[in-house]
């Protein structure tokens, strides 16, 4: 921290000093008052924060020093009190155990093992009213992935790190913020244009990867070949380790970290999600994206909690997304545009003041809304299909992998917005004001929609189920 800020931190309040060196040095005895049982105790804990052999005992300090190259690890819990500018070409490691370095050979953070347990490691706290900028990276890590096939969830796993944040984390240009532990907290954490987020991105029920490679046809060489198709094989994921309130501006991106087991190892990926050129929402000039996180949320049935909402002002399309993978030795890039990519149903969509667009095929699955609100207008174009799910019964599979029962999916037109079809669409629309606010084109498909789901585990001993989906129009009234 700058000079300045020491002297005024030294004289100024009392009060302020004692409890940040508690917070500081994990002290459990807050009756003392002395200045001197203060010092004594920071000066017996330690650094907070290590660049190589250097220690530091205010994780502001070091990143003063830091220079490009150098990785700031944080060896205590730490509550920042100034705001601060993590630099370019600097990493901050908040470790999740003992002698982390943080990404392993993989590229990734470390991989979990069978006798792997799930605790909290270390924790770096921002509260109400400091900021956090990132021009440099920020790797919250923890230990994720089991290492057996099926339907395990590879999440946390093992020892990881977080963030409680309640003030602000803003990422620039430039900026990485990697979070495979928690960030939890009223805060918020903003992407600026150039800035890059990645949060866990957890398959949920997964079926295993001989189930995978049934639903696309099969066979390895159908993948190397690009003949694979419907359906994706798989409904359910969550990516919500970021749990505070994300905003993402037009220019900036956002990811999800993917870990599977298969083939008696680890496979990696990122997943583009939101990105202007690359990614399933690719906001227009000016826009920006919200998204908040509401874990007590319930999706249809008591049991099933935690819903995601993703507000968008100023227009956006929904486009595929093309991620790179390695199996079996062979690295193949996949793109989302051979599918009609799922929106699992705990995701609710508001869309705000601009034009939106399916450029891609997409199935919203039960539990999922699509609000259109006001001065905003959603088309689905010629060539294109978007179902919205009013009833998804899935077939009977392993481990109780079946697709929750959730409420119908719909689309709700609020106030003068408009969906404008053009192409194919299956699925309920609410309409607020006017059954005028949707318009079908003439050469428009509204009736035996098609979408397909598999037939069980392996999908072979039947045709994959088909739907099919009419448009319904319900008037709501204000």
């Amino acid at each position: 921290m700058e000079k300045k800020n020491k002297l005024m931190f030294a004289a100024g309040c009392l009060a302020l000093l004692a409890a940040f060196c508690f917070i500081a040095v994990g002290a459990v005895d807050d009756s003392s008052s002395s200045d001197n049982d203060v010092v004594l105790a920071a000066s017996s804990a330690g650094p907070v924060a290590m660049i190589g052999t250097q220690g530091f005992d205010y994780l502001e300090d070091a990143f003063d020093a830091a220079g490009y190259g150098d990785t700031i690890i944080l060896v205590q819990d730490y509550e920042m009190q100034f705001d601060a500018v993590l630099p370019e070409g600097a990493l901050l490691l908040i470790p999740c155990m003992d002698n982390d370095v943080g990404y392993t050979s993989t590229g990734y953070n470390p991989d979990g093992t069978t006798s792997s347990v799930k605790a909290l490691y270390r924790t770096l706290t921002i509260p109400e009213n400091v900021t956090l900028t990132v021009e440099g990276s920020v790797l919250v890590n923890a230990v994720t992935g089991y290492p057996l096939g099926g339907d395990y969830d590879q999440d946390i796993r093992g020892g990881y790190a977080q963030i409680n944040l309640a003030g602000n984390i803003i990422v620039e240009n430039g900026g990485l913020l990697d979070n495979c532990g928690y960030i939890t907290g009223v805060g918020q954490v903003t992407a600026n244009a150039g800035g890059a987020i990645r949060d866990l991105f957890v398959i949920e029920s997964w079926r295993g990867g001989s189930h995978a490679l049934n639903l696309i046809g099969g066979a390895f060489d159908v993948i190397l070949a690009n003949k694979y198709g419907d359906p994706f094989p798989l409904n359910e994921y969550n990516c919500h380790n970021i749990e505070t309130t994300v905003k993402i501006n037009s220019g900036a991106s956002f990811a999800g970290n993917v870990k599977m087991y298969g083939a008696s190892s680890f496979n990696y990926t990122v997943f583009p999600l939101i990105d202007n050129t690359n990614g399933l929402i690719r906001l227009a000039s000016n826009a920006y994206l919200i998204k908040t996180y509401d874990a007590t949320a319930t999706n249809g049935a008591t049991n099933d909690t935690g819903r995601t909402t993703i507000q968008i002002y100023g227009g956006a399309t929904a486009d595929d997304s093309t991620l790179n993978f390695t199996f079996s030795s062979v690295s193949k890039d996949l793109s989302t545009n051979k599918f009609t990519f799922p929106v699992d149903g705990d995701i609710a969509f508001e869309l705000y003041n601009g034009n939106y667009a399916f450029n891609d095929d997409f199935k919203f699955l039960t539990g999922s809304t699509l609000t259109v609100a006001h001065d905003a207008t959603l088309t689905v174009p010629s060539g294109k299909k978007v179902v919205f799910y009013d009833v998804f019964d899935d077939v009977a599979n392993l481990s109780n992998t079946e697709y929750p029962q959730r409420p119908a999916a719909y689309v709700l037109l609020k106030g003068n917005s408009t969906l404008n079809i053009q192409g194919a669409f299956g699925g309920i629309v609410k309409c607020e004001t006017s059954l005028d606010q949707v318009i079908v084109g003439a050469n428009a498909t509204t009736t035996q929609v098609e979408s397909k789901e598999a037939n069980g585990y392996k999908n072979t001993s039947a045709p994959s189920v088909t739907l099919y989906f009419n448009l319904q129009k319900q008037l709501v009234t204000a």
